[in-house]
């Protein structure tokens, strides 16, 4: 069966206890379609044990009852730091980061990423725009940022 980008099933809601093996799964299996950090991961598994203390600042995406992807933001000051941003990867290229996005965009802050390299062109895709570097474990990785507030045209 097909799926669409964005499906009308598509709802977005706030994680609960019950998802939270669900994001597991979907985090580490969504981390380990990228080939180029495989081996990085080899070296630090603990890359791949989700931080149960973001669920209070995790949204899901379901469809038809599954978690099909999620997003988890937390407030910094003025703007939203998005810390996680996984879709299953059965769910890849379906529309369902880009529907968790737009769900953060509407709190009217600015939004801030770390970026994975490999995901720079997604996120330049909905919006966001670099501004620098930062040093991570796993080397330097784009800055971004994504500004809702500006009065768009």
């Amino acid at each position: 069966m097909k799926k669409t980008s964005y499906s009308s099933n598509l709802v977005i809601r706030n994680a609960v206890v019950d998802d939270v093996d669900t994001l597991r799964d979907v985090f580490r299996r969504a981390a380990l379609t990228n080939e180029d950090v495989r081996e990085l991961i080899a070296i630090h598994p603990e890359w791949l044990l989700w931080d149960d203390a973001m669920m209070p600042f995790t949204r899901v995406a379901v469809v038809d009852g599954r978690v099909v992807g999620f997003a988890s933001v937390r407030p910094i000051g003025d703007f939203l730091e998005l810390e996680d941003l996984f879709t299953d990867p059965d769910w890849m290229r379906q529309g369902v980061a880009s529907a968790l996005i737009e769900d953060i965009a509407r709190r009217g802050m600015r939004v801030e990423v770390t970026a994975n390299p490999h995901a720079i062109g997604f996120y330049e895709s909905v919006g966001f725009v670099a501004n620098g570097f930062a040093n991570t474990q796993g080397g330097p990785a784009p800055r971004m940022h994504l500004d809702v507030t500006r009065a768009r045209p």
